[in-house]
This record gives C-alpha cells, sequence and structure tokens, in this order.
C-alpha cells in the first residue's frame, strides 16, 4: 500500500485490549511545557500534548473524561479512516514524514527555532548534528536561505565511516555543506539509506513547504529502504505544519 495509506492501513485494525488512563491536570502540564519549548499557543500546544497522550486531538481527550477526571483511552475499537483523514496528509509522503522527524529533533535540541529571524537572532543559522532517528544514526542540517526560510536535510541511516570522503583532504572531504553527500550517487548505498530535503517557512507561516511529494529535493533511497520507511510511526510536528503553500 502507497505512501500515508500504508500507515492507515495499519491503524485502522483492533488492536489488543489496552486501557490506558490519561489525568486533565497531567496532560494540561505537559501542554505547558510544549508551549513554552516551542513558543506556540496554549491551545495548540494542548492539541499536540493530547495527541502525544494517544487521542485526536484535546476535545476528543475531553470528551474521554470520566466523573473523576480521568480520560480512559480505549484500544480495543475499531479505528476509522475518516478519524484520521485529517491527518492522512501529514503522512502521504513518508520522505516528508522523515523530514518532519528532523525538525522536531532539532526543535526539541534548541538549535532551531521557528520565529523569523526578524524577532530573535540568537540561533545559529547554519549547522548539522549526528543524531538518531528512529533508532539509527541520521545526519540533520539546516541552513538559513533568507526570507524566515530554513532549508532542512535529512541523512537517514548514515554510517560515516564507510563514506568514501569521510577522511579526504581539502574541498574534496566531507563538509556538511550541500543538501545530499558529497560523493557519487552510486556509492550512496554503502553508507546512507535515506536522503531528502525541504524548506520550513517561518515568516508568512510555519510550515514545511510543499504537499506530498511537491517541493521535496535531494531524494534517495537505498533498495530495500523504501518500505522500512513507509512503516516509521507517524510525526506530530512540533508547533509548526507538515505542509504549506510555497513560496517563492
Amino acid at each position: 500500500m502507497d505512501d500515508g495509506r500504508h500507515f492507515l492501513a495499519e491503524l485502522n485494525f483492533t488492536m489488543k485490549k489496552n486501557t490506558t488512563s490519561h489525568k486533565d491536570g497531567q496532560l494540561k502540564r505537559q501542554a505547558k511545557k510544549i508551549k513554552k519549548e516551542q513558543n506556540i499557543t496554549h491551545t495548540k500546544a494542548l492539541d499536540i500534548a493530547a495527541i502525544q497522550a494517544g487521542f485526536t486531538n484535546f476535545k476528543n481527550f475531553q470528551n474521554s473524561l470520566n466523573k473523576t477526571g480521568v480520560a480512559v483511552k480505549e484500544n480495543n475499537a475499531q479505528i476509522s479512516q475518516e478519524k484520521f483523514q485529517p491527518l492522512l496528509s501529514k503522512i502521504s509522503n513518508p520522505h516528508r514524514n522523515l523530514l518532519v522527524a528532523g525538525v522536531n529533533d532539532l526543535l526539541n535540541k534548541k538549535l532551531i527555532i521557528l520565529d523569523s529571524p526578524g524577532s530573535q537572532n540568537t540561533i545559529n543559522d547554519k549547522g548539522y548534528i549526528f543524531t538518531e532517528i528512529f533508532g539509527f544514526p541520521s545526519i540533520v542540517k539546516w541552513r538559513d536561505i533568507g526570507f524566515g526560510e530554513l532549508e532542512i536535510s535529512v541523512w537517514w541511516k548514515y554510517d560515516h565511516s564507510r563514506h568514501p570522503q569521510a577522511e579526504l583532504e581539502g574541498n574534496s572531504r566531507e563538509n556538511f555543506n550541500s543538501t545530499t553527500p558529497l560523493a557519487r550517487k552510486e556509492l550512496y548505498k554503502n553508507f546512507v539509506g535515506v536522503t531528502a530535503t525541504g524548506w520550513l517557512e517561518r515568516e508568512k507561516g510555519k510550515h514545511l513547504m510543499g504537499k506530498n511529494r511537491e517541493r521535496l529535493v535531494g531524494i534517495y533511497t537505498r533498495k530495500g529502504e523504501k518500505s522500512a520507511l513507509e512503516k516509521i510511526p507517524l510525526q506530530i510536528p512540533l508547533g509548526f505544519e507538515a505542509e504549506g503553500k510555497f513560496y517563492f
């Protein structure tokens, strides 16, 4: 099954009975923390906290509250396609989902901000980190390209020790300045599983520009990695949208 529909099919089955309780106060404290970390509205933070707890949004969480103030989530119900339709656009392309994970990682590490540089300029406008995405070593890069936009690149399942230009000298050495690795593409299979690049708009909105596969560049997927990429968990953007208008 292709793209986000693969994930939707995974959701659309009857899970084993597993009851989880969430207190109203606990979720609101988590929302307060998210609001402070991501500099977003309280309403948006409540929705993110509710989604992280396994609910559709904060309203769904509130509707689940029992008389003792505890929300009980039963996971033995059939999950309908209609319930998750609003999220389908966010997972319809696995490379976009990977980029959402990369942006979330940078935000959690406070390496980037969602405000346009005009209001804050204390964060580095260019850099890269060795990190772990979905349990695999990865590179996440960012670069300010002006007008409040950040270029975001993720190299998933990256093994620097096998990069043929990792230890070369001068301009031939991998310097992480490009959106894709500094090597012939036919050699990528030896040291990286997936690469993808997109643009994070921050001035006229807060979103990864484009929809589905649109406006994503530098795409490389090693043989055998496509199915693995499609199975990675749905990523909930932390204070931004996974899709949005493209600005020149």
